[in-house]
């Protein structure tokens, strides 16, 4: 059985001491919906820039201002990078 990777040895985590529980880190491989999206043609909804195409997971906060994802250094996920 493999097991998944965590954030504690991926290159998108980074660890966020300075304001949060030092146990704490952002996720640099989730990106905000909003930007990682367009109009589409109608102009009634979002589509995926071609450019986010092979990302997994989104962000998204009621604003659309700034979101991002915070994980504990033991939390798996099949982006993992190791650094």
């Amino acid at each position: 059985m493999t097991q998944i990777k965590t954030c504690e040895t991926c290159k998108h985590w980074e660890k966020q001491d300075s304001v949060f529980d030092k146990h704490i880190g952002r996720c640099h491989a989730v990106y905000q919906y909003w930007d990682a999206t367009e109009w589409d043609d109608e102009g009634c909804g979002r589509k995926l820039q071609p450019k986010h195409a092979e990302h997994l997971a989104f962000v998204q906060d009621a604003s659309d201002y700034f979101a991002m994802l915070l994980t504990r250094p033991n939390f798996g996920c099949v982006q993992h990078k190791s650094k």
